[in-house]
Parts: C-alpha cells; structure tokens; sequence
C-alpha cells in the first residue's frame, strides 16, 4: 500500500499472524532525501517581546536542519545476525476525524528469533488499539483493545491515558491469564502466550509517551487546546513543565519559543495590535531516512502506511550474542524514532535516539552510548550522557529505576523511554544462539 492509504481497520484481518519465516512486505519507505527547512527565526534583532519583555528567539539549526550533536536521521537497517533476537514495534497515532478529533493509537510489535543456521522464528506478536479524547485533558481512554485479549484491559476506559496509566496497565498483566487465553495446546503455546504478554507490556509501557507526542501533529498545525492549563504540555497548548529534561530547561531555546508563542496568543486575544509579535514558529524539517531491507523482507514487522497529519513511533531493538571480546556477552543495538506524515512523501523526524550497549554474563550493564539523530530544541542533545548512567544496573531494574531517577534537565524524556523499553532483555537474552528448528 502507498502513503496516504488507510490502515485496516480492527475489525479487518490482523497482520499479526504471519507464519514463523514467511516473508512479509517490507518496511514501507519512510521519505526520500531532499532538501530541508530551515526553522523560522521570530522577530527582528533588536525588538523586545512586547510582553515577556526579552529579545525574541534567533536561534536556528545549521545548514542541514540540524542542531549541534546530532547525526541526522538513519537509513537502513542493520542485517540480523545468526542466533541473535530482533524486537519491532510501531505505534500509529492519527486521528480520523481531523486534527481536533479523537486520537487513535494502534501499537503493533513482533519478536523474531534468527536461528544459527540464518532461519526464522516468531517468538511472539501483539497488538494494541486504543481511542483517547486526546483535545480533553487528561486524555481519557475511550475504547481499548489488545491481541492477545487481557479481560481486565476493559478496566482501563474512563482512566487517564497519561497520569497513572503505566501502574494502572502493569497490574492488570500481572493478573494470571485464564487458561482460556491459550489458543494453542502444550508447552510451545504457553510460551507464545508469555512471550505475547511480555510484548504486550511494552506497547502498554508506550502510551503515555506517544499521547503526549501526538500532539506533534496539532502543533506544526497551529492548533492547541482551548485553554491553556499548568502542565499540560507545550505541544497540548499548556505550559510547558519547565527543567523536566535538557530540551525544556529554564531559559532554554524550547522553553523562550513557547513562553513567547503564548505571549503572542494573550496578546491577540486581548486586542494588542502592536505589531512587534513573534513570526509562526516553524519545527525543524529533517525528511525521515528509509529504513526498508529489500534484501530482507522480516527485517521489520508489517507496517500499515501513514495518513496525511499522523505520526509513527517505531523501535527496534537487536539482541545480538558477543563473540570474541572478553568481559561481554551480549551487544544491544536499539533505535527510536518519532515521525510526522506532513504530505504523502513528506516524513520528517520529530524525535530519533540510537543506544548501542553491552552486557556482561551477570546480565550487568558494561556499556551504554546514546546517539542523538534527529532532535526538536538545540538543548536535548545535552541528554546525552544520561546513558551512560544504567552501566552496573541489570536491565530487569532499568523501568524503575528510570522512572524514578532520570529525571532533570541531565536527562530526556525520549531517551529515558529507549533506555526503559530494554527492561526485557533478560527474557531475549534467553533465546540467543538458538539452533535451527527448521
């Protein structure tokens, strides 16, 4: 399917089920390289903000579109590697009904075991739809859904999508499957079963983070919410949380854009004709690289296209057996990317991180380096370092101890959740160098 079509609808077959090693289309191409928009630099050397009293915001990306420390957006996906795990997920965020109608999240995620004789093996799938009244905070579910079915999902509607949702979501899977669950008989469908639910976990883990970046879409759109209200998020038309992370530190070049953009918007909703606003604040523009593996069609999952106005998240995270280098028994090679769909072949990159790390036969980090690809505010790379902060910790107390510690101008939320999402490697790491089942 071509950019701009829809994706099936739930109630049309799912693209979940692919037998283990059947090829499957590739990843769709995600933009085509092209020259890129520099952001727009508000206001005129020497004007003061009529109402915040400060010069405006002169600062831009270099030539590229991008800020210092950063790298630019990937093409490519690295080949699998014999005996090593590979973990895709998307999360499609789009809104039928326009810009200002409900958001639709569909989350869909796949590990693929690559045996030691190059063969293929699903480990397991899952999928996962939601509907939010994203315009009214705090974003309440409307409608939830997950493949495998989890009963008590169903408790989650009427419940924040935001505040709460990550606890609330980890206690309904630890409630134990009903044996019903198991479509398939014996050991081998327990197991899928677990691995699923395992899967499950981390496009539940996703939600809150790809609500809030959804609002991407409204605001490189001019649209926000109604009313302003404390700590709704920038992107929702709300203040900003101030020194949450580097991106949006006090006095920095995101945190003086927004504060000025709402300067503008009280001015001219209190009939200041004064002249000396801001001009429209434009993102940066960087086209998305193509991440498609002709030569291999299970390099990603299936991916429906993007709509016109959506976004997409997508992960990818191989777990690859060490050979040779004392001290190592795993490498981690980790990507993550947030996108906007502004016109049929117009995909550019709102978020992108790669992680590269290693893990000893303790199951301790040894190393862990954060690359910064394609970024929103020329402070987020400052982030970076923030990586290097799980070295020591085993991964199975990195969703914890992350959520409570990183935290701060030294960290990014964007990052924190790449770091987060490789809490499952001790279950991955279980499946290396497995032999062939062919």
């Amino acid at each position: 399917m071509a950019h701009g079509q829809t994706a099936p609808s739930a109630a049309q077959a799912s693209p979940l089920r692919p037998a283990p090693g059947r090829p499957v289309p590739r990843v769709p191409s995600t933009g085509r390289p092209r020259s890129v928009e520099d952001a727009a630099r508000p206001g005129g050397v020497g004007v003061r903000h009529a109402a915040t009293g400060r010069r405006p915001v002169t600062a831009a990306p270099d030539d590229s579109g991008l800020w210092p420390g950063t790298t630019g957006s990937v093409h490519g996906t690295p080949a699998r590697q014999p005996g090593s795990v590979r973990r895709t997920i998307s999360v499609m965020m789009e809104r039928p009904q326009g810009l200002t109608g409900l958001l639709h999240l569909t989350s869909t995620g796949r590990d693929l075991m690559t045996t030691s004789t190059g063969g293929a093996t699903v480990l397991g799938e899952a999928r996962l739809r939601l509907v939010i009244d994203y315009m009214a905070a705090p974003g309440t579910i409307l409608e939830i859904e997950s493949e495998p079915a989890v009963p008590g999902l169903a408790s989650l509607v009427g419940t924040s999508s935001r505040a709460g949702f990550r606890a609330a979501a980890r206690q309904v899977l630890a409630a134990r499957p009903d044996s019903t669950d198991h479509p398939e008989d014996g050991a081998q469908g327990t197991a899928r079963m677990a691995m699923a639910r395992l899967l499950l976990g981390q496009l539940l883990d996703d939600v809150p983070v790809t609500v809030l970046v959804s609002g991407a879409a409204l605001g490189r759109n001019g649209i926000h919410r109604s009313e302003s209200r404390p700590n709704a998020g920038a992107e929702s038309g709300g203040n900003p949380m101030i020194d949450v992370c580097a991106g949006w530190q006090r006095e920095g070049l995101l945190a003086r854009l927004s504060a000025d953009r709402r300067a503008d918007r009280d001015a001219v909703r209190s009939g200041d004709q004064s002249g000396d606003r801001t001009s429209p604040i434009r993102p940066i523009s960087v086209p998305a690289g193509d991440l498609a593996v002709a030569e291999d069609p299970l390099g990603w999952h299936p991916l429906p296209p993007m709509s016109t106005h959506a976004m997409r998240r997508l992960r990818r995270i191989d777990v690859i057996p060490a050979q040779g280098t004392p001290g190592v028994a795993v490498r981690v090679d980790a990507l993550l990317r947030d996108s906007y769909l502004e016109a049929p072949g117009r995909e550019f990159v709102v978020h992108e991180y790669g992680v590269a790390a290693d893990v000893d036969e303790a199951g301790l980090f040894t190393r862990s380096v954060a690359r910064a690809g394609v970024l929103p505010g020329a402070e987020c790379p400052e982030a970076l370092g923030s990586a290097g902060r799980i070295v020591g910790m085993p991964a199975t107390d990195l969703r914890r101890t992350i959520g409570r510690t990183f935290v701060g101008t030294s960290t990014c939320t964007h990052l924190n959740d790449t770091l987060r999402a490789l809490g499952d490697l001790p279950v991955l790491i279980g499946f290396l160098g497995a032999p062939s089942t062919d």
